[in-house]
């Protein structure tokens, strides 16, 4: 039986680079829980003016069976406006949560922005203190540049918090999925509402949104530098199809590896140190918050790459 007038009972909203794509693959497995076959529908933030009818498009073919009906958009959780429509349109809907270390989601971000997006031409750490400036300009640099700024994960769980009973949010752990993520996903099946026990768990160890870095940096800098740092309402036509092609050339996974090689370089140790600094009052804020210690996060203080070579997204 069709259900296809259904809405979302939970979303996946987030962190960027902080497992959400693998997330989704590891959810699609269960007989109960459906998810569209798109993974970011970027309703709430890019396409509300579309109405109700269009988001429910994407759940048409949700079946009687499906107990748990979910979509999964990182951006969610970062942009300020969201979390009051969400409980506009889905008051009662569960939401997750699954947040990663801030240095090494920062550092992913980056080249994510470099490598996928093609709107990175600085490098990291001047990246970094650019990003005050850069994300003044406007929604679309927001989105593209703000490294550091999507770190501070206690002020985005506080916008949620407002609209939301603590009973409807879960909050899981990158570094701790990853470790166990056997009993991360009986976690969230719990939450969910849905049998573990209909649950293949064999197949927890395949990888997805592996990340990239270029072959020739510079060469690929130079090109982002002139094509792609082309965003904003009124982008050039050149930024929007640079940013195509790159689209395109991912698709072809022989021709993508021709140009770009699994993992990142490695993060500089002192770039490291101070970003474990900067970010440890926003830590200590969200363990209050949460009313647990993250021990997770300070384990990676003193290595130089950690998890960031094929980094979740």
């Amino acid at each position: 039986m069709l259900m296809g007038n259904s809405l979302p009972n939970f979303l996946v909203c987030g962190t960027m680079k902080g497992g959400t794509t693998s997330l989704y693959y590891y959810l699609r497995e269960h007989p109960e829980i459906y998810l569209p076959t798109k993974e970011e529908i970027h309703f709430f933030d890019l396409h509300f003016g579309r109405g109700i009818g269009f988001y429910k498009k994407y759940f048409a073919d949700v079946r009687k069976g499906h107990k748990a009906v979910g979509e999964v958009t990182p951006d969610y959780m970062y942009l300020e406006h969201i979390p009051e429509l969400i409980h506009e349109t889905i008051p009662d809907v569960k939401l997750i949560f699954i947040l990663r270390n801030p240095v090494d989601r920062a550092y992913s971000h980056y080249w994510h922005a470099v490598t996928k997006w093609g709107v990175e031409y600085l490098p990291f750490e001047r990246a970094i203190e650019a990003e005050p400036e850069r994300i003044s300009r406007g929604t679309a640099h927001h989105r593209y540049y703000s490294y550091l700024d999507r770190g501070k994960y206690a002020l985005q769980l506080k916008r949620f918090r407002k609209y939301f009973d603590d009973d409807q949010m879960l909050v899981l752990i990158t570094e701790e999925f990853k470790r166990d993520p056997v009993e991360s996903l009986k976690r969230v099946f719990e939450f969910l509402g849905v049998d573990p026990n209909r649950y293949n768990f064999e197949n927890l160890s395949r990888r997805h949104n592996i990340g990239y870095s270029p072959k020739i940096p510079k060469l690929h800098m130079t090109f982002n530098r002139i094509f792609g740092a082309r965003v904003g309402p009124k982008e050039l036509v050149l930024g929007y199809w640079y940013r195509k092609m790159l689209t395109l050339l991912r698709r072809n996974r022989k021709l993508w590896e021709l140009f770009f090689t699994p993992g990142y370089p490695k993060l500089d140790l002192g770039t490291r140190d101070r970003l474990m600094e900067y970010f440890a009052p926003y830590n200590r804020e969200l363990e209050s918050l949460l009313g647990r210690k993250i021990d997770a996060w300070l384990r990676t203080k003193q290595t130089s790459q950690g998890s960031l070579s094929g980094s979740p997204g």
